[in-house]
């Protein structure tokens, strides 16, 4: 006669159990969520700086092959944009990029990059014989709605960096006094 088997209760977990791995999963998420948001909004402000730098090396090899002055002209708000021209600076609103001669090159829109604010920007000129900028500096000045900005400085030889202008950006250098106008 076989050996009688005791009943054992099946594998798996209660609701209860269930209910508090829920509870602590929630409260994991609410906690990591705000500092997500947070990092990808760093990023995208960073994207937005990075990417005008290499507009502005663009519009640098651009005067130098044309030999002629290419601007970036600006529209600042929360509806951004800027445009790199080889003719008269131009709306970037209106423009649409052809890369022709004597034309639009690129054409960049803020509406790509959400809650990423342009606040304050100069028309960019580099000239074509030396493709540097006449007149000193020129910036312009990227924000976030908590007060995170980045500024992008042209120089008077054409070359681009990236600074923090007001509070702390990781990865990023603080601007200079000198270069941090209002």
């Amino acid at each position: 006669m076989p050996a009688p088997r005791l009943h054992r209760p099946g594998a798996g977990f209660t609701l209860l159990e269930l209910a508090i791995a829920l509870a602590i999963a929630m409260v994991l998420a609410a906690v990591g969520v705000p500092s997500y948001n947070s990092l990808v909004a760093r990023q995208r402000l960073q994207a937005v700086a990075e990417n005008l730098r290499a507009d502005i090396a663009l519009a640098r090899r651009e005067a130098g092959a044309r030999a002629a002055a290419v601007r970036i002209a600006f529209v600042p708000g929360d509806d951004w944009c800027y445009l790199l021209t080889s003719g008269a600076a131009g709306d970037c609103r209106t423009a649409a990029a052809s890369g022709t001669a004597g034309g639009p090159i690129r054409l960049v829109r803020g509406r790509d990059t959400p809650g990423v604010r342009l606040l304050l920007a100069q028309t960019m000129q580099l000239e074509g014989r030396n493709a540097g900028q006449p007149g000193g500096e020129s910036f312009a000045r990227f924000g976030l709605p908590d007060g995170r900005q980045l500024q992008v400085r042209l120089g008077p030889l054409g070359h681009a960096s990236v600074c923090a202008p007001a509070v702390a950006v990781a990865g990023v250098a603080p601007c200079p006094d000198a270069a941090n106008p209002p």
